[in-house]
């Protein structure tokens, strides 16, 4: 028996003794509601025999946003029935769910750092929570209104293409490094009323945006992509690169990390995104320095340093190589076409 069925069975285990519930009010209590400016916002506090944590709703104009924040202290079994139509996303950044839906016919093991975009019709199933398993989703519903409104069904055919019953059991995907700095966004937000309004639609929209977009390079490859488990991996490489580019990692370094061969890292990585991990990292790492060399007054440095590169000069010769003039020359001739 491989580590991921080991895993699959062990979690079937543990989920044992479970505390049926309907809805998520038996298990929590409301700590703060408040309505302005159209949007309804409501924070929950799970009951200390449940659960350390919470969970917050955002409701405005057939859109609703769930973000759950929790450290559980019994195993729970959400049940019940959806007989509204409509769009789902959800984000697992930290976590474990096994799901049950009416119709599929095999539980679907829901993992940290994955996510999915469904489109959800009359559904009755159920998801079961482990306890001493921190839960930390964002979970984003999108009503038939908000759908025609911003004409998905009309351009991507969204009810088809992502309905449950046709994409059964391959709807899981890993999170992208993008799809994580706009769920970060989202997570630290301190924006209230019109203003947490118009930044909580746009960034729904943002990621579906992503997540279409995905979607279509990944059937342009589908033929060519690594198993879904090697892609989850390749994903988390994206990310460490990508979330502090002051650090320059090997190729051995991320291999550690993440628990890959260095020949199928490099290679598997080259089939998903079509560069190289050295080819990739630069890429954002001269996308930074344009931005900190256009709307920063940093030296260059100091810029050179946030980039990945301790040695200026050698920071010089790669942004040349790449940009076809040096850092000092891009920052004076955009300075200049201002002015």
């Amino acid at each position: 028996m491989d580590k991921k069925r080991r895993e699959k069975t062990s979690l079937k285990t543990e989920i044992q003794n479970l505390k049926k519930i309907n809805t998520l009010s038996v298990v929590t209590e409301l700590i703060a509601s408040k309505e302005q400016c159209g949007i309804l916002s409501k924070k929950f506090q799970f009951l200390k025999q449940f659960g350390i944590g919470y969970f917050q709703t955002h409701q405005f104009e057939g859109l609703s946003i769930t973000i759950f924040d929790v450290l559980f202290k019994q195993n729970l079994l959400l049940e019940g029935t959806l007989y509204d139509d409509f769009l789902e996303m959800s984000f697992l950044i930290e976590g474990e769910q096994i799901i049950k839906i009416e119709g599929v016919n095999q539980d679907l093991i829901y993992e940290s750092q994955e996510c999915y975009l469904l489109y959800l019709e009359n559904i009755k199933g159920s998801i079961s929570y482990r306890k001493r398993k921190r839960l930390k989703e964002v979970k984003i519903r999108m009503s038939i209104d908000f759908i025609k409104r911003h004409k998905l069904n009309e351009e991507y055919d969204i009810a088809e293409k992502y309905s449950l019953l046709q994409l059964q059991s391959n709807f899981l995907k890993p999170l992208c490094s993008k799809t994580q700095d706009i769920l970060s966004e989202i997570l630290t937000d301190q924006r209230k009323g019109l203003l947490k309004r118009l930044f909580l639609e746009s960034k729904t929209l943002e990621l579906i945006a992503l997540k279409l977009e995905t979607s279509s390079q990944e059937t342009k490859t589908s033929s060519s992509l690594p198993t879904d488990n090697l892609v989850k991996k390749l994903y988390q490489v994206q990310h460490v690169v990508s979330s502090d580019l002051s650090i320059q990692y090997s190729i051995h370094q991320l291999s550690r990390q993440i628990g890959l061969n260095d020949f199928v890292l490099k290679k598997e990585f080259k089939v998903l995104f079509g560069k190289t991990i050295f080819e990739y990292a630069t890429e954002l790492r001269m996308e930074k320095a344009k931005q900190l060399l256009l709307h920063s007054k940093k030296p260059i440095y100091e810029i050179s340093e946030l980039v990945g590169y301790k040695n200026s000069t050698h920071f010089t010769a790669a942004f040349k190589k790449i940009e076809g003039i040096t850092p000092k020359k891009y920052r004076n001739t955009s300075e200049s076409e201002k002015t």
